[in-house]
């Protein structure tokens, strides 16, 4: 074979080193590649390789155009599997099998690739262990090569963002609680227990601080020296009070801490008046932000203004966890870990103040809360499901003793970050507080009905799960769900039309395509994440699976529906790395690395790396192929 040019040479070589796994690879293998590459041509419609016994004789690039992948149905006919676009490889299974390709490839346009002899191929997978780790994990490899880059980037900034350059005003957990000198001591010390607190600021009439009372305090000036219960608590504060303007930093009150040797700092506004304590703990948490540490803040809040900071936290900590390189399914379970524990936090605080005595109730989650699948943007949608002792008792009764109970609630998740419904799926919506009864006979008439309305609010309440109170009532009504629609095939036809209205966003040339009226972007939760959960959703039901989580669903409806386990596997993966995705774009926004946008899930693709785009591509291409399933499990 004659030697190619030079400059043949060079632009092969460019093509390759763009994508992976050729970018990772030395020099002297990409040669070999190189030298040994044919550039062959295909037509569209022209057929590229068919199924048949004998081994494929070459690995083949895709450099321009589009190829596609069927394969044949039992049932007669072809459905498409897959689109191959710039920068693929195909066909790795056969190669690595050693076996003829189970599916017919076809050029969808003017497509060029370059074709490499199979020898080679054994020879890079014996010896390049970034070629063999691409060949026989493929979309796991580019998922580490993108999570490598974001841990990267978030690593650079998330020690600026919780570092000793955080004000002073931002750290603050709760409005102050402050007493006047003349208090009795046990008084104060009740309040310290009742709301949870490590020190007391002793203030004037004007709010100004004069001393400062801790627990540290408790053992030397009280319990030792005997200290009668009813002394004013002046007697044992310490004075003057050390204190610092809520513009501060961190950094300011950690000196000022250690000149003093003392624990506490008390924050003043611009007119002197107490504004918070920032103590020797808050400072320690900064450094060292954990899941453990803000759970067990969160089970400590005394009030929602501690609940609003920890909120804060949370999405805080949701930066430090991709710069540790948690990956991003772990990572929105952790986050709605503790959303779910703040709002457990907060639904008792919240509680203790109205008269649920008698009454059995359980606050459900839904949508992705219910899921357990949220990011950082994410609105309320919960619900109230309730009993009672008494039969006699009127549901519209109990309803009325629940909902000022759900209001408030509702209000304060909104105080704390959470958004009120837009739609108003609430439990201080009287509609979404109801009976058990009541919530049975919605969803039996949703199943029953398969009107559109019906499809709409199934695809939101149907992944509901119970956070706080009875949550036995929850368990009850979701069995009674799962049998009523596994019953009922004509609803999971009308469930499986409906999620099929939404389409990946993928042109017809396999490429990603921007939506709607932004030039640059996609929705990668409407047109991405949600097709995953869509589909999750109908197989879940109709295999009688109570999980609501969707790489849960998928994992334990799948092998029931003779799914190979590699293909849940990479559609696992798929849905987990838009969340990743998703997640990355709302902390960009948030930041101000991105315009604000009234929708936080609108990528641009011009901020995706090109191993980026590939992955959101194979990545569509997967929710793609669960379509597909769908299509053939409710044909018609």
């Amino acid at each position: 074979m004659a030697t190619p040019a030079p400059t043949v040479v060079a632009g092969l070589r460019q093509a390759l080193k763009a994508h992976a796994p050729f970018s990772g690879m030395p020099d002297a293998d990409l040669e070999d590649v190189v030298r040994a590459a044919t550039v062959r041509y295909f037509a569209p419609g022209e057929t590229i390789l068919s199924p048949g016994d004998a081994r494929p004789a070459h690995c083949l690039f895709v450099r321009q155009g589009s190829v596609r992948g069927e394969r044949s149905m039992p049932s007669g006919g072809a459905s498409a599997q897959w689109e191959h676009s710039p920068g693929d490889m195909f066909p790795l299974g056969a190669l690595l099998a050693r076996r003829g390709v189970t599916s017919h490839y076809t050029a969808l346009a003017d497509t060029f690739v370059l074709a490499f002899p199979a020898t080679l191929f054994d020879a890079l997978v014996q010896r390049s262990p970034v070629f063999q780790d691409f060949c026989t994990r493929r979309i796991q490899h580019l998922l580490d090569l993108s999570r490598q880059r974001f841990q990267a980037e978030y690593a650079a900034t998330v020690t600026e963002q919780r570092g000793l350059a955080t004000p002073l005003a931002s750290i603050l957990r709760h409005a102050p609680v402050t007493v006047p000198p003349s208090m009795p001591l046990g008084e104060a010390l009740a309040l310290m227990e009742e709301r949870r607190i490590g020190s007391l600021p002793i203030v004037d009439a004007d709010g100004r601080p004069t001393g400062i009372f801790t627990r540290q305090d408790v053992i030397g000036r009280v319990v030792l020296a005997q200290t009668p219960l009813g002394a004013p608590i002046a007697l044992v504060a310490s004075a003057p009070v050390v204190t610092l303007p809520r513009h501060a930093t961190a950094g300011d009150a950690a000196l000022a801490m250690a000149q003093r040797g003392i624990r506490h700092v008390v924050t003043i506004d611009d007119g002197g008046r107490v504004a918070g304590v920032v103590s020797e703990r808050d400072l320690f948490g900064l450094q060292r932000l954990s899941v453990r540490e803000l759970a067990s803040t969160i089970r400590r809040a005394g009030d929602v203004p501690a609940l609003q900071q920890c909120a804060a936290d949370i999405r805080a900590l949701s930066y430090a966890l991709v710069a540790q390189g948690v990956a991003s399914g772990q990572l929105t379970r952790m986050i709605a870990s503790l959303n779910d524990q703040l709002t457990v936090r907060l639904l008792d605080l919240v509680a203790a103040r109205h008269d649920l005595g008698g009454l059995a109730c359980c606050w459900i989650g839904m949508g992705s809360e219910g899921r357990g699948e949220q990011t950082i943007a994410t609105d309320q949608d919960n619900g109230l499901v309730f009993a009672s002792n008494d039969e006699n008792a009127a549901p519209d009764a109990l309803r009325e003793r629940l909902l000022p109970f759900a209001a408030e609630a509702n209000r304060a998740l909104d105080a704390c970050g959470y958004p009120l419904c837009k739609g108003g799926v609430m439990a201080m919506n009287p509609r979404w507080c109801a009976s058990l009864g009541e919530w049975r006979d919605a969803f039996f008439g949703w199943i029953d009905r398969g009107d559109p309305q019906s499809l709409l609010d199934a695809s939101i309440f149907f992944d509901f799960r119970g956070l706080w109170g009875e949550t036995g009532l929850a368990e009850v009504l979701r069995s009674d769900i799962a049998a009523r629609a596994k019953a009922n095939p004509r609803f999971l036809k009308q469930m499986s039309d409906n999620a099929l209205r939404s389409r990946p966003p993928l042109n017809w040339l396999g490429e990603l395509a921007p939506q709607g009226g932004d030039a640059d972007g996609i929705d990668v939760k409407l047109n991405g994440t949600a097709l995953f959960v869509d589909a999750a959703r109908i197989l879940a039901l109709a295999a009688g699976i109570t999980a609501t989580n969707t790489a849960e669903r998928l994992l334990a409806a799948g092998p029931l529906r003779g799914i190979p386990a590699a293909e849940l596997r990479g559609w696992c993966d798929a849905f987990e790395y838009l969340q990743l995705v998703r997640l990355r774009t709302q902390h960009r926004r948030a930041s101000g690395a991105l315009p604000p946008a009234g929708n936080p899930n609108l990528v641009p693709l011009s901020d995706l790396s090109e191993v980026d785009r590939r992955i959101v591509k194979e990545a569509m291409r997967q929710a793609k192929k669960l379509q597909q399933r769908l299509e053939l499990d409710y044909p018609g």
